[in-house]
């Protein structure tokens, strides 16, 4: 809707817009003539003796023709677009033809994809998730139209184990990925396309609570990963249970479920530690399309640490055009030699370990039983077991429906 939202008014601004004041008595009869006529008529507000409206341009003497019979009194209050632009800068011709290859650079843009935006994400970060899309499926300038969001979604489910629910749109120029770590146990993922609700990790099923569709599992169960919990597939039989129809539905449904948390966390006793002396540095790069030009500066710091903040520069919020730059910050560091005492390891690693746990309790995770141990083997902290956790597993997954005759 966003996008063709941007694509019409790109269209009025080409084709050119008047807003006319038109009063008199014979105002109404222009309106209905506009209307059986097929003249597009916007931000139409009704004044003392008439109305003021919008129209395109090249309706304007269509409206001229019909006043010539009524004869209302039309004022022109507003002229604008780029018809109105080139009669305003005629003399100009350069800067009026660089605005028009300006505006063609802009359309020709608007059909490719030149941002990737992630919402919801916490053990990933965003840098890493844009690296694998844009490395091994939607690479920066990749076409609007060749991109299928729902083989995305199942693809990126696949590549990230921890994440329970994947969603992709594009909205101007941006593709917009947003993630569900877990699923919250007070609002489920809602959708209105025909869906099945799948696990999105292997568990032990406890509870089944199904609003709508028909439930595949039962409490006890064991399944895998993508098996289907409850169907949105609808078999109408006859009363010889013989099939009638097939009809999709959106399944819904709570699916509770005990699940394993694999936990392994080592690190070695003896290790280097960063020190930062205070000392940073700047640079700049310029991304043109898939460019980057760098900017030449002044860094001379030995070891350090890199963060790179990128800014693409857009007209409105998600049209997105391939320019923009890069600012890096270094961070100079000295390294220096620690060794943990056994206390100080076991400390270390049991802190890792309760803030794991933290984070899946965030994320609405009942935890049953920690069995993790914390071991001290060939100068490496070991922290390894499992985590048996009660959640909800079901998330909707599309179901793809096969039209007749393909």
């Amino acid at each position: 809707m966003e996008e063709m939202y941007y694509m019409i008014n790109i269209k009025i601004w080409l084709q050119g817009e008047i807003t006319i004041e038109n009063t008199g008595w014979g105002s109404d009869r222009l309106l209905n003539l506009c209307k059986r006529n097929d003249i597009s008529i916007r931000n139409l507000k009704t004044i003392e003796d008439g109305y003021i409206f919008t129209v395109n341009m090249k309706d304007y003497k269509k409206i001229l023709y019909f006043n010539n019979k009524i004869k209302s009194k039309i004022t022109i209050l507003n002229k604008s677009g780029l018809p109105n632009f080139f009669y305003k800068y005629k003399k100009r011709k350069i800067f009026a033809i660089c605005i028009l290859l300006c505006v063609i650079s802009i359309f020709i843009f608007s059909n490719f994809i030149w941002k990737v935006s992630i919402i919801g994400n916490d053990i990933y970060t965003k840098e890493e998730i844009i690296k694998i899309i844009n490395a091994d499926y939607i690479p920066i300038g990749y076409k609007k139209s060749k991109i299928n969001c729902n083989k995305l979604e199942k693809e990126l489910r696949e590549r990230f184990n921890n994440i329970a629910w994947i969603s992709c749109e594009i909205r101007g120029t941006n593709l917009i990925v947003h993630i569900n770590e877990s699923i919250p146990n007070d609002k489920p993922i809602e959708t209105e396309k025909p869906c099945n609700i799948i696990a999105y990790k292997d568990a032990i099923i406890t509870e089944v609570i199904t609003n709508k569709g028909k439930k595949i599992v039962s409490n006890g169960d064991q399944v895998k990963k993508n098996d289907i919990l409850i169907t949105g597939v609808v078999n109408i039989s006859n009363e010889y249970d013989e099939l009638i129809e097939t009809t999709y539905t959106t399944a819904q449904g709570t699916v509770i479920g005990i699940v394993d948390y694999n936990y392994n966390d080592t690190f070695p006793i003896e290790n280097t530690k960063k020190v930062y002396t205070g000392k940073t540095k700047k640079s700049f790069d310029l991304n043109i399309i898939n460019s980057i030009i760098h900017i030449p500066s002044n860094n001379k710091l030995k070891s350090y640490d890199k963060i790179s903040t990128t800014k693409t520069f857009s007209i409105f919020e998600n049209l997105f055009l391939p320019i923009g730059y890069t600012t890096n910050c270094y961070k100079e560091y000295n390294l220096t030699n620690i060794k943990y005492t056994p206390e100080e390891a076991y400390d270390i690693a049991n802190k890792r370990l309760l803030s794991y746990i933290e984070n899946l309790k965030k994320k609405g995770v009942s935890i049953l039983e920690n069995n993790v141990k914390i071991t001290i083997v060939n100068d490496e902290c070991i922290a390894s077991g499992i985590i048996k956790c009660k959640e909800v597993i079901g998330i909707p997954c599309d179901i793809e429906v096969t039209q007749e005759g393909e």
